[in-house]
């Protein structure tokens, strides 16, 4: 019953993206009660969470799959599947992550520290290649900074991405300003 309303729930946001439905809206799309969509979860919030949970365990195993098919690849390759797998990600799970967006007691955006934390050891790998030259603190610096711009550039072209424009060219000047991140100039050029 429980993955009947989140089924449910997740239907009706993909559906209508940016627009959270009512717990009446779920329990008719499930063929459930409005009592028994309450048994299982307090309110919309909670139904909310518990995809956003779903999403971010999901997320971080894509981008640890990502970040582990880079390890043996060339800098802006590296980079670009690194972009592709979170942007996939994060387009995967669009309007969930809309309707975390909107959430009153949660936000997406506090997820990424749930998706950043587990993935700070393979986060090193790539930075650590391109710039031998750097001790451990200035590596835990660049990833830090770099793992929020990752964040938000690939969310960005998943989620906010205007019509008509080239999602693959994105992806591409998403790993360039990376790369150029982590001053790694002489990669910039594909």
């Amino acid at each position: 019953m429980r993955g009947r309303i989140l089924t449910s729930t997740l239907t009706l946001l993909e559906r209508k993206p940016g627009s959270r439905p009512s717990t009446a809206a779920i329990a008719e799309h499930a063929h459930v009660s409005i009592g028994t969509v309450y048994r299982y979860f307090a309110d919309m919030d909670a139904i909310i969470e518990e995809l956003r949970l779903a999403a971010v365990h999901d997320i971080t195993t894509r981008l640890s799959s990502s970040i582990g098919r880079a390890m043996d690849q060339q800098p802006f390759d590296a980079m670009v599947t690194v972009v592709e797998g979170l942007t996939s990600a994060f387009e995967a799970h669009a309007a969930v992550i809309r309707a975390s967006y909107t959430s009153a007691e949660s936000a997406f955006g506090d997820a990424w520290a749930e998706v950043e934390g587990p993935l700070l050891p393979l986060a090193r790998i790539i930075p650590t290649r391109l710039r031998p030259d750097l001790d451990d603190a200035a590596i835990d610096d660049l990833v830090f900074i770099t793992m929020g711009a990752t964040a938000s550039l690939c969310s960005r072209i998943a989620l906010l991405r205007p019509p008509g424009s080239d999602r693959d060219a994105l992806i591409a000047t998403t790993a360039r300003m990376l790369l150029a991140a982590f001053g790694h100039a002489g990669t910039l050029v594909t």
